[in-house]
């Protein structure tokens, strides 16, 4: 499983589909596999902040601002998935207000230091227990059209919850969390 069609040769096997040599090969199999892998993908990795998808960035402010409630608008990165956080200092400390709005960032700050999970397409930098989630995630999706099969959907729909639960916690313990910032009493103090 370290290509895309090893990946999606997995959830094929998953639901006892025929496998695949290329996702261009003209099959029925390979034609839904890549119709629905980059989206099963992105899905993935916007449902959690991945440690090995997650990125930093200085954002580039627009020369437009937007309309009204905001000073300014920054361009997201090209492989943006979702934010993680936003920061006006490069020490990412404290937390910025702002919105996504379309292909920008919104906000009053004058710079914007980016927190994000990004676009990983190259299935080698992906960790195995993520890559098993994935392939399960393609497989329940696959399910319906290839075995036309709600109860093996409904049945790979669980196996799928069990993987992403094993490759979140798996991600959790290799990451050290965040400090919370100072409350108000420890100013006090």
């Amino acid at each position: 499983m370290t290509d895309v069609t090893g990946l999606c040769n997995s959830a094929l096997a998953k639901i006892g589909a025929a496998r695949i040599t290329s996702l261009e090969e003209g099959s029925r199999n390979a034609n839904l596999c890549a119709t629905l892998y980059e989206r099963c993908r992105d899905d993935l990795l916007r449902a959690h902040s991945w440690n090995f998808a997650t990125a930093r960035a200085k954002l580039a402010k627009k020369s437009e601002s937007p309309a009204f409630g905001y000073a300014a608008a920054f361009a997201l990165p090209a492989d943006w998935i979702r934010s993680v956080g936003a920061y006006d200092n490069e020490a990412g400390l404290g937390s910025l207000e702002f919105k996504i709005e379309g292909e920008d960032l919104v906000t009053d700050a004058e710079e914007v230091y980016l927190r994000y999970v990004r676009r990983v397409e190259d299935v080698t930098f992906m960790p195995a227990d993520f890559r098993e989630a994935l392939a399960a995630l393609l497989a329940r999706e696959l399910a319906v059209p290839i075995a036309q099969s709600n109860t093996l959907e409904e049945k790979l729909e669980a196996r799928f919850r069990t993987r992403l639960r094993r490759a979140r916690t798996t991600d959790g313990l290799e990451d050290r969390a965040d400090p919370l910032p100072l409350g108000a009493w420890a100013g006090v103090r």
